[in-house]
């Protein structure tokens, strides 16, 4: 059964399928590891799985925590508000802790960029509400 509608070709499922193990593993990690955002290693794994395992593929699309979430961005690419708002405060204090630990202000100006770049991103994303989804 292919979810995705494209062909697969037989080596590349298996391949898929370690990519999105290991991507599941690092969103796991993630979730447990303050300031690293679980969702996009969660996103890659369910579009590895698509191509490699339906039966993984339909457990983290729907998942009770994740699966929302996961759905939402495969859809529309879109992210509710609240956890716009839990990724800008997750940057600041990640921001918070280099500029604190480092004396590298290089390192801190590009730091800042990248994540100024991210910030607007995440904020032109389309909003759900809650009762989306």
């Amino acid at each position: 059964m292919e979810m995705t509608g494209k062909s697969t070709a037989s080596w590349q499922r298996p391949f898929y399928f370690v990519i999105g193990c290991l991507c599941l593993g690092f969103g796991v990690v993630a979730l447990v590891v303050p300031l690293i955002p679980g969702i996009v290693f969660l996103v890659l794994a369910a579009a590895c799985f698509s191509r490699s395992s339906p039966k993984m593929q339909l457990w983290l699309t729907t998942h009770p925590r994740f699966g929302k979430l996961i759905r939402n961005w495969q859809s529309s690419g879109a992210i509710s508000r609240t956890t716009k708002w839990v990724i800008m405060i997750s940057m600041i204090a990640s921001f918070s802790l280099i500029f604190l630990e480092t004396n590298s202000r290089p390192l801190q100006a590009a730091v800042a960029a990248v994540m100024i770049g991210v910030m607007v991103y995440v904020w032109r994303r389309p909003e759900y509400s809650s009762e989306q989804g």
